[in-house]
């Protein structure tokens, strides 16, 4: 007899699949058993009856004031409603525990019975939010609990990084702030090394994919996930194989016109970043340059990880030329642009460096400058030659050499 919770997760994949298909993306992964991947760690959830639980879905709340309980069954409840639409796997039941201290979501035990990596989850909830923080706070770990339920083996920062992008959809009112994330662009996208909240701010790269690649609202992201079923053969480690970032590169394939690919959406978000609010650290600002001048980076680009060096053109002559010349570290992949912007930093157009394949030096001569008052010189590492973005594998930064200059004919 068939396990209904596989069956379910059949089902909801399969929907997904074609719904994530149909805006002409191709959803598939090539399913690569690796030995790296997260430690498999349960935890016990807190004891305790219900204190409160709902007439309408399976969700129950333990812990807290009776009223802080209820306000927070509510906020379930919404984000229950809005996971629907959005197309979330959301849990057979569910339950929640009010705390003083950060929300988080933990996984209990392993599905024995499921073919695949599945799960019972639970989430902590911090019972002193209220209002539109407490709306989005319950609405992340009610997606992120639901995705551990389903892919139990996704790498922590991914899984951060995917549920606060869909909590933003489900709770709009909440501010997205990606500070800490813009604060270090050189950084790969979901390194939950770096600082608190950067994996949490990180989200602005999947709504991005989502906003640019999806046919519904959330679909991207939640097909991400549905379309990486894993099995981990032991309790030592989850192997996330495949992982989301796989199955991305499988979909976005020809997303932005033929023979594109998922490097060349890597590098479209590079540029659109610059112009979020907070703009991303500039590793340079620099006058318009009289002579050749060659600038280093501060620090090294991991894979998917940006460089950004804004130059003024406000001293730039008429009909003066701009030129770069830029080297970087072996096995690493540049691809190197110059975006021209507008006085109010908007961009005008944006032109690619040439360089050869696997090699590690690019040039542009950039002619046609009319109209701008600065230019973004934008460094994307869209990863390693030898093997594809791993979220599970420790990033090399790899350092670069850029040499701008002008030129009157």
């Amino acid at each position: 007899m068939s396990n209904p919770r596989q069956s379910r997760a059949f089902l909801w994949s399969a929907t997904l699949a074609l719904l994530f298909a149909s805006k002409g993306l191709a959803a598939a992964a090539h399913h690569v058993i690796d030995t790296s991947g997260k430690p498999v760690v349960y935890e016990e959830p807190p004891g305790g009856g219900a204190t409160a639980c709902s007439f309408r879905r399976a969700i129950c709340v333990h812990g807290g004031a009776p009223a802080a309980a209820l306000g927070v069954l509510g906020a379930l409840e919404r984000a229950w409603e809005a996971g629907i639409a959005l197309g979330v796997p959301l849990p057979v039941s569910y339950d929640a525990y009010v705390t003083d201290g950060p929300s988080r979501s933990a996984i209990a035990a392993r599905d024995g019975l499921s073919h695949f990596d599945q799960a019972r989850t639970f989430s902590l909830l911090d019972g002193r939010l209220a209002g539109c923080a407490r709306d989005f706070d319950a609405a992340r770990e009610l997606y992120a609990a639901s995705t551990l339920a389903v892919s139990p083996a996704m790498d922590d920062g991914t899984l951060r990084a995917e549920s606060t992008a869909l909590a933003h959809l489900a709770a709009p009112c909440a501010p997205a702030d990606a500070g800490v994330f813009q604060s270090q662009p050189d950084r790969a996208l979901v390194d939950p090394r770096v600082a608190p909240g950067y994996v949490e701010d990180a989200s602005i790269f999947f709504s991005f994919v989502d906003d640019s690649f999806a046919k519904e609202p959330g679909r991207a992201i939640t097909a991400s996930f549905a379309l990486a079923p894993t099995k981990t053969p032991d309790d030592d480690h989850w192997i996330d194989e495949p992982d989301a970032f796989d199955v991305l590169r499988a979909s976005l394939r020809d997303a932005l016109g033929p023979g594109s690919t998922w490097e060349d959406v890597l590098a479209s978000f590079a540029i659109a970043r610059a112009s979020f609010a907070p703009a991303p650290r500039f590793d340079w600002d620099v006058a318009w340059p009289r002579a050749a001048r060659t600038l280093a980076s501060p620090e090294g680009v991991a894979p998917t990880g940006a460089a950004y060096v804004r130059v003024d053109a406000a001293g730039r002559k008429p009909n003066e030329r701009f030129t770069i010349d830029a080297t970087w570290e072996e096995l690493a992949r540049f691809r190197w642009f110059v975006v021209k912007l507008d006085g109010s930093g908007k961009e005008i157009s944006r032109v690619e460096a040439t360089a050869a394949p696997k090699a590690t030096h690019a040039h542009l001569q950039v002619v046609d400058l009319e109209g701008a008052s600065a230019l973004l010189v934008v460094g994307a590492n869209v990863g390693a030659w030898d093997e594809p973005f791993d979220p599970d594998d420790v990033w090399e930064p790899h350092g670069w050499l850029l040499t701008i200059s002008s030129e009157t004919p």
